[in-house]
């Protein structure tokens, strides 16, 4: 395959997978959906993590910063207790859909 046609093919991938406007709203259901993750033997059970960002985001929210500093306060909130408890990557993975769900709730 010619170089031009990989380039145009990295590039219309790499657009397709970009969040954004063209994306849509995440509804809180999409949310739950992308957040719980089934436990595993030794692993953290995402659920009440996931339940605690879903809480703070079907509040209404005022604006970008109002959401994102939801999302912070829950994570801060949540950091000490599941630190230690193997739930860091669940706690980091909801915290991060949280931030998308704001972004893309105010996109421009």
């Amino acid at each position: 395959m010619p170089l031009r046609q990989v380039l145009l093919l990295l590039a219309l991938t790499a657009m397709s997978c970009t969040p954004g406007s063209a994306a849509g709203p995440m509804t809180i259901s999409d949310f739950r959906g992308f957040c719980t993750v089934f436990p595993t033997p030794n692993s953290c059970d995402s659920g009440p993590i996931c339940d605690e960002f879903a809480y703070v985001l079907e509040d209404t929210i005022q604006s970008l910063d109002d959401c994102l500093a939801r999302c912070r306060r829950v994570k801060a909130h949540l950091t000490p207790g599941n630190i230690t408890n193997n739930c860091a990557k669940p706690l980091n993975r909801a915290s991060d859909l949280c931030a998308q769900y704001c972004r893309r709730a105010f996109a421009q």
